[in-house]
């Protein structure tokens, strides 16, 4: 028996009162998703019902000791989010924030990383879904003698918090016997840095600890202390619930079963009343919309940056060196989440990221640089933890990126670009966005020049083609700004950068080797980002070049309909070895594909990469294209981004007067 477990299970005729409650009316509970054992319109059938998005299938399988990428559902508050997996195991939480130490890191080392299981006993996986356009995760197993349910959530997505309530987190767990008898556990083994299990100390209600200097409570319907380590067994029969809520900045005495009920109806609502706001009815509308939940679920409602994803070190090929951390904020994959959310109708959020860039400083020579912590800080030093065993022994392990330090002039294009989309969308205008969008086009029409380290990010710096090409975009969006907004700048300056550089790139940028666009000057080398040129007006999608280009990326980057970013130089390893096929990089071509009237095989191409994520609408950065396993971190809002620009440009959504 493990120290801390309780000597025996709480007895079978004391569960509706020392372990959880009766629901009132099990089933019927207006503020969810109706999941009743009747026969409805909402259905309970986990595979089929339209009103639950699956994330897994795997039901009545053991658990992975790290699950496949595709199988993680991720939560969140719009501060911090957590992975849960089809066992009921949240097995990532870094807190306060995205971008803080993690208490749950199970994902990266199994043996050190903390974790939190709740349901059955046996430990088999369950199948999980999505309630219906929530940010809220379903897990149901049925088997070992009954059905049971798990909804897990993140408490108080608002943005307008009360000022007692900002530093609050809490992560609430719904355990449910919907039919049966079932044995369950509960597991929580929070880590300090992956370092030493934190002492629980019994408190009214629950326990309090403290783990990575933050003063933690976990309170639970049981009504009774919980031993340290956490590990209670107990049963619950049909009908009968057992309720649990991890936090700070509260105590567990404050929670009780009405208390925890409401603030779950209460996120369930909010996160509904936020996808009312699209109105967007193509047929990839629900796609389209858990594209967007997945945006608004990283961003950082305090300021309204938005994390590019919500994990680090999920490796882009396994057992691989591949493995960074994105849990902060990239200008490039922000602006063009903000310009989807601001087409869908949402330019709210694009005016609260708009108004948090302008009033940022920079910590290179660029007037912004290429990311930001979800504060705003700038030092983002990146530190290995060669000691922990990485996902699937994917290592180093890493937190922070030194990319922040690089010249990246494409990510100015894409903040340019999202700048006037949200002003074609109706968004408001403000002194603070001129002088921003002002400071990027003079930066650029000086600095276009000079090699940088591409959208890529790559060490060696150079003349890559679309870089140059999202300097051309960051110049013609400012003088598209200036003509709407009326406002006055160096324009006869950019003009003639942007005359310079179109010049540039049609003599240098072309391969006659080839017979394409080069990745950059000076190479006959090929790469997927030259897919920019058509998407950013650069070129027609019908000019002759374009359709060149696009005809050797399908015969020299495209391995089973997959798209690669280029095939590396200076390695050992063949293209589809080196890292998986680049899911934007896909999605690029099925926008082009859109804009060259190919709508079949646009149509192709998103339906390849839907295939592959199991119904749960999250996508990583990467899929290998041998084995369709994605790769990479998740959900990557870069992925989601340009998955929702290729399905609003087949469905002539995305503007064209830019």
């Amino acid at each position: 028996m493990l120290r801390g477990e309780l000597a025996t299970r709480v007895p079978e005729h004391s569960l509706a009162t020392s372990v959880g409650t009766r629901s009132p009316d099990q089933g019927s509970e207006p503020a969810l998703v109706a999941m009743d054992d009747t026969n409805n319109s909402k259905g309970d059938d986990f595979a089929g019902s339209a009103a639950l998005h699956a994330v897994a299938s795997n039901h009545g399988e053991a658990p992975s000791v790290y699950p496949p990428i595709s199988r993680l559902a991720v939560i969140g508050d719009r501060r911090t989010a957590a992975v849960i997996t089809a066992d009921g195991c949240a097995q990532w939480l870094c807190l306060p924030n995205f971008d803080g130490l993690p208490i749950f890191g199970r994902l990266l080392d199994a043996g050190r990383g903390g974790y939190w299981r709740l349901g059955p006993a046996s430990g088999r996986e369950g199948r999980q879904k999505y309630l219906e356009e929530t940010n809220a995760a379903a897990t149901r197993w049925d088997a070992d003698g009954g059905e049971l349910e798990l909804t897990d959530a993140m408490l108080l997505p608002q943005g307008d918090r009360r000022a007692d309530e900002q530093d609050h987190r809490a992560l609430l767990r719904r355990l449910r016997c919907r039919s049966g008898s079932v044995d369950c556990v509960l597991e929580l083994q929070p880590r300090d840095q992956f370092g030493a299990t934190p002492i629980l100390s019994p408190v009214g209600g629950g326990c309090e600890l403290r783990v990575a200097g933050l003063a933690l409570s976990l309170w639970t319907s049981r009504g009774e202390p919980i031993d340290d380590p956490a590990r209670a067994n107990f049963r619950l029969a049909a009908g009968e619930e057992f309720w649990a809520i991890l936090a700070t900045g509260k105590m567990p005495g404050t929670w009780s079963v009405e208390a925890a009920e409401r603030a779950l109806t209460e996120t369930i609502g909010y996160w509904r009343n936020w996808t009312g706001r699209y109105d967007y009815q193509g047929p990839r509308r629900q796609s389209i919309l858990r594209a967007a939940l997945a945006t608004e679920l990283l961003s950082f409602a305090p300021t309204g940056a938005l994390a590019a994803a919500a994990t680090s070190s999920l490796p882009e090929r396994i057992g691989g060196n591949r493995n960074y951390d994105y849990r902060y904020a990239w200008i490039r994959d922000a602006s063009m989440a903000m310009a989807t959310l601001s087409v869908l109708g949402d330019v709210e959020s694009a005016e609260r990221y708009l108004s948090w860039i302008s009033q940022l400083g920079s910590s290179t020579e660029m007037p912004v640089q290429v990311l930001y912590r979800i504060d705003g800080g700038t030092d983002i030093k990146q530190r290995n933890r060669d000691d922990l065993a990485g996902y699937r022994g994917s290592r180093p392990v890493r937190f922070g990126n030194h990319a922040f330090r690089q010249r990246q002039l494409d990510c100015l294009g894409y903040l340019a670009d999202c700048a006037v989309i949200y002003l074609i969308k109706g968004g408001r205008w403000a002194p603070e966005y001129w002088r921003l969008i002002s400071r990027i086009a003079d930066y650029t029409a000086k600095s276009w020049r000079k090699p940088s380290s591409g959208i890529w990010e790559r060490d060696e710096q150079r003349h890559y083609v679309s870089s140059k090409v999202m300097s051309w975009t960051t110049l013609k969006r400012a003088l598209d700004f200036a003509d709407r907004s009326g406002d006055n700048g160096n324009l006869r300056r950019w003009r003639a950068a942007m005359a310079e550089i179109h010049d540039d790139v049609m003599e240098r940028g072309w391969s006659d080797e080839l017979q394409s666009f080069r990745q950059h000057y000076g190479a006959d080398t090929l790469d997927a980002s030259t897919l920019l040129i058509p998407l950013m007006g650069f070129l027609e999608p019908n000019h002759p070049r374009v359709v060149a280009t696009v005809q050797r990326i399908e015969q020299d980057l495209m391995v089973d309909g997959l798209v690669h970013r280029f095939r590396p130089e200076r390695s050992d390893l063949s293209m589809v070895e080196f890292e998986g096929a680049f899911l934007p990089c896909c999605f690029w071509l099925a926008a082009v594909y859109a804009l060259m009237d190919r709508d079949k095989d646009a149509d192709a191409m998103l339906r390849r990469i839907e295939g592959l994520i199991g119904g749960s609408g999250l996508f990583s950065e990467e899929v290998d294209s041998r084995s369709g396993e994605l790769l990479g971190n998740i959900p990557m809002i870069f992925s989601h981004a340009e998955y929702a620009r290729a399905i609003l440009q087949l469905d002539h959504h995305w503007p064209t007067d830019i």
